[in-house]
């Protein structure tokens, strides 16, 4: 349970330090940090709104990475 004397902005953010010191955040801590998934008001960030609408709308992912991992798997990795 999160500590209720703590802001809602204090809370899940995820803090980067060596030797007790603040070190800035390397790329794939950015991206996989509690605070990366939400707006500073709590929100969900502009991105994350627009897949969220595209689903509920039927949209399919065109993402070309399984086909292409697939390929990859089959031709090339023997």
């Amino acid at each position: 349970m999160a500590n209720p004397s703590k802001t809602t902005r204090e809370r899940g953010h995820t803090k980067v330090e060596q030797d007790g010191e603040s070190v800035p955040k390397l790329p794939h801590e950015l991206d996989q940090s509690s605070d990366s998934q939400q707006n500073v008001d709590g929100t969900a960030p502009k991105v994350g709104r627009q897949a969220l609408e595209d689903i509920e709308r039927g949209r399919v992912d065109t993402d070309r990475g399984p086909v292409t991992d697939r390929l990859y798997n089959e031709k090339v990795k023997r």
